[in-house]
């Protein structure tokens, strides 16, 4: 069979059916802008392939990038020309640090979904993985050392996606060379190393998002629509239920900070999101009900109910537990003086079986990746707008800092049986 055109050549042929319309219109000359930017990174993504795409596979890769273009394109409406200047610059590079299940979902985002940018270089310890998500994303070069991409200087910014224990030297080492930083949770295993990354970052004037991915999510983010409104006057009390599948390994656990730091920390960050108060008093009780191992061997809980209460009056209860009989729960309730605002679990179809015996439907969806895979892009997408933007990020180190109290006054209060004020955390 005959080798494909390139994707630009099928940009390019049918785009010249309607150059006298597109020469006669400004805005639709900014939308073959845009659609060239979309076709030239197509190319860009074959290139890197043993094997060339076909003509309907490319069509398929350049419409998932569409929804980021067309966003760009209605904003053309508003901010004129100077858009159009902005959509025809180059993608910015940028690097991916850990090339496992989160360092790879980016990848497809920033490769698919963000014509603004351009992953150049991947690093992960295992090389093989590094090569093969380098391969499958289009990524030009992949290596083992996380300061290949620091010493790059072709290299805005930088995606950390490593282990926990590592980010606070690789977000500095980062921040020190100029490079923006979006990094997955935590900034550092220790409070103290939170403050250092947080002091070093603001010296050296670059960006940084902490990613906690659920702010992305679209039910999340309405629920903070509806406070952000008035929709819910006044909040009064909250209640997040937080559940996983299965319990992780004892080994998993030994190294995971406990289950406040490790799970409930995503709930205490969504509490301050949809609160939009700072927390002033943690009460935490728990035990070990699912796997006595957790606790025998581990050293944690595995099943806790949190209270929060907050500067502004407001108080609730985050619910969490390592082990959900009916799959992955995440059910949210925000009541306050004029209404309330709730949602349940996400699940993978909306067909509903009734018969003689039931009503009935199936499962939740039962893997955070699934869950969140939409909050995962989205905040991939809002940090590429950030840096090249130049906008201040939706989520900060003060965010992560805040989460992190929480989660150290919770198991304070568990292992002393107390309320716990979060002004008695000090690194």
């Amino acid at each position: 069979s005959s080798i494909p055109s390139p994707a630009s050549a099928i940009f390019s042929n049918n785009c010249s059916k309607r150059e006298n319309r597109c020469s006669s219109s400004p805005l639709r000359s900014f939308h073959c802008v845009i659609w060239e930017q979309i076709f030239k990174r197509v190319d860009a993504v074959e290139g890197s392939r043993s094997q060339p795409i076909s003509r309907r596979k490319k069509m398929i890769i350049a419409g998932s990038m569409l929804p980021r273009a067309a966003r760009v394109a209605g904003a053309f409406r508003h901010v004129g020309a100077a858009a159009m200047s902005s959509a025809a610059s180059e993608p910015i590079k940028v690097g991916i640090i850990g090339a496992g299940r989160i360092g790879q979902v980016h990848a497809e985002t920033l490769a698919y979904r963000c014509p603004d940018a351009t992953a150049v270089r991947i690093v992960d310890f295992f090389p093989d993985v590094a090569a093969a998500t380098a391969k499958k994303y289009g990524i030009a070069s992949s290596g083992t050392d996380y300061m290949d991409i620091v010493n790059d200087d072709s290299i805005s910014a930088v995606w950390i996606c490593s282990p926990s224990s590592m980010h606070a030297e690789q977000i500095v080492a980062a921040a020190r060379k100029g490079k923006h930083i979006f990094c997955e949770k935590p900034l550092a295993t220790e409070l103290k190393q939170v403050d250092d990354v947080i002091k070093v970052v603001q010296e050296c004037g670059v960006k940084m998002m902490l990613a906690f991915q659920r702010r992305f999510d679209p039910n999340f983010a309405r629920a903070r629509k509806a406070v952000d409104d008035g929709t819910v006057g006044d909040p009064y009390t909250f209640h997040l239920t937080s559940r996983d599948p299965a319990p992780p390994p004892v080994d998993y656990i030994l190294k995971s900070g406990g289950l406040h730091n490790d799970m409930a920390i995503h709930d205490f960050d969504i509490a301050r999101f949809l609160m939009k108060s700072e927390c002033v008093k943690v009460t935490a009780v728990g035990a070990c009900r699912v796997d006595p191992k957790i606790g025998s061997e581990g050293g944690d809980i595995d099943t806790a109910m949190t209270l929060l209460e907050f500067e502004n009056g407001a108080f609730g209860v985050v619910d969490n537990c390592r082990k959900s009989p009916q799959g992955y729960d995440q059910r949210v309730e925000v009541f306050g003086s004029k209404g309330q605002v709730s949602f349940s679990n996400n699940f993978p179809n909306a067909l509903e079986i009734a018969d003689d015996t039931s009503v009935r439907r199936d499962l939740p969806l039962n893997f955070f990746m699934d869950r969140y895979m939409d909050a995962y892009r989205n905040e991939t997408i809002q940090f590429v707008d950030a840096v090249v933007n130049d906008k201040t990020p939706p989520t900060s180190g003060h965010d992560g800092r805040a989460a992190m109290v929480i989660a150290l006054a919770a198991k304070k209060s568990l292992q002393e049986g107390r309320p716990v004020l979060t002004s008695e955390i000090q690194p």
